[in-house]
């Protein structure tokens, strides 16, 4: 593990500690209504997963260099700048990333040009979430703010919460009408809700979760982290529905495929798991790599990408679990995974935004070559 990556996780251990002791006020704020609109000049609602109709290894066209960006700091105390989180717009029109230097970047998907940086944080930025129109970004991390950006007002923020304990994930609900957060703590956080807000949370046994993800029927809550177990919540109630052991280690990300009971998640143990929560079983596991997985991405109803300590994406068929391809070219631990139309993006600690197209994978292997000279943005 090189310094910069051990230097960072002595930072997150000490902003985990300081916000641990801001919990119950967030606690407070989360029961207030947190306003989730900024609707007023909204499109027509676009689903998750509508963009890509043809199964992912069927889209994939040889593309003659791999897009490469090197992330520029936004400020001379950060020499290099890691990413972090990477979020796509359903719209397939643009990508945003955030890293260690407390910036967002707003990139044009289809170009890879630069449009917006966003400034707001004053610590690592741990996620991102674009909701299902597109116009709405959150972002969250270390500093104890979770922060609402209007993309219909150039990215404007249109809500600050601030004093949250460090968080990790957070997610919009399917319809737009509430946010789930969670980090570094066991409880979940639920933002914005009209019902039960006298109970604004849900708890589990774990006491370090790292993700949560909606059902795409917007009625239950996936949540994983340290533990290694998949804890399942009603989201009307908040109820804890069951605790289930599905990794040796910590889970790192955790994904629903859409319009699917099917959860997928990633974690230390290196393995890809798909739960149905609705018979309560896991349904496959695949040994991937004797590495860490950090980020996990639905591609399709078929194929997913996975990638952590290993430097390297793995595009993997769900159904039979062969790995269909390993895409490498990064220098240091992927730490994010996005994908929009026939694009898939992946960030991490070589300080580099890299964007694959995903087609011909399935007719010529080694179709993604890379482009010599970075693209300095």
């Amino acid at each position: 593990m090189s310094e910069r990556t051990e230097d960072l996780g002595v930072a997150c251990e000490r902003s985990r500690r300081s916000f641990l002791t801001a919990s119950a006020a967030f606690a407070a704020l989360a029961g207030q209504r947190f306003s989730l609109t900024c609707r007023a000049s909204e499109p027509e609602r676009v689903a998750k997963g509508k963009l890509s109709v043809q199964p992912a290894v069927e889209r994939m066209v040889q593309i003659n260099d791999s897009q490469i960006v090197q992330l520029q700091p936004i400020s001379p105390d950060f020499p290099t700048t890691i990413v972090q989180a990477i979020a796509t717009d359903p719209r397939g029109e643009v990508v945003a990333v955030a890293g260690d230097d407390h910036a967002i970047r707003i990139y044009d998907a289809s170009r890879l040009k630069l449009v917006a940086t966003l400034q707001g944080h004053t610590d690592l930025i741990q996620t991102l979430d674009f909701d299902r129109a597109g116009n709405r970004l959150v972002s969250a991390g270390n500093d104890g703010q979770l922060i609402l950006w209007d993309r219909n007002s150039a990215y404007r923020i249109v809500q600050r919460m601030s004093g949250t304990p460090a968080l990790a994930c957070v997610r919009f609900s399917p319809d737009g009408q509430e946010l789930a957060a969670v980090g570094f703590e066991n409880k979940v956080y639920l933002i914005g809700r009209t019902k039960r807000e006298d109970q604004p949370q849900a708890t589990c046994d774990c006491t370090d979760l790292r993700s949560v993800d909606y059902r795409d029927d917007g009625k239950l809550l996936a949540v994983a982290g340290r533990s290694g177990d998949l804890h399942l919540f009603d989201r009307n109630t908040s109820a804890l529905l069951g605790d289930y052991q599905i990794h040796t280690g910590r889970i790192h990300d955790l994904r629903f495929n859409d319009a699917s009971p099917v959860v997928v998640s990633v974690g230390e143990d290196g393995c890809v798991t798909m739960f149905d929560t609705e018979i309560k079983q896991p349904v496959r596991r695949i040994n991937v790599t004797t590495g860490k997985l950090f980020s996990v991405c639905i591609l399709d109803d078929q194929h997913l990408a996975v990638a952590g300590s290993n430097n390297v994406t793995w595009i993997v068929n769900a159904s039979s679990g062969k790995t269909v391809e390993k895409l490498s070219g990064h220098t240091g631990s992927i730490a994010a995974l996005a994908s929009t139309g026939n694009f898939l993006f992946s960030g991490g600690y070589d300080t580099t935004l890299r964007r694959w197209e995903l087609t011909g994978l399935k007719a010529v292997r080694d179709r993604i070559a890379e482009r010599s000279n970075p693209i300095d943005r």
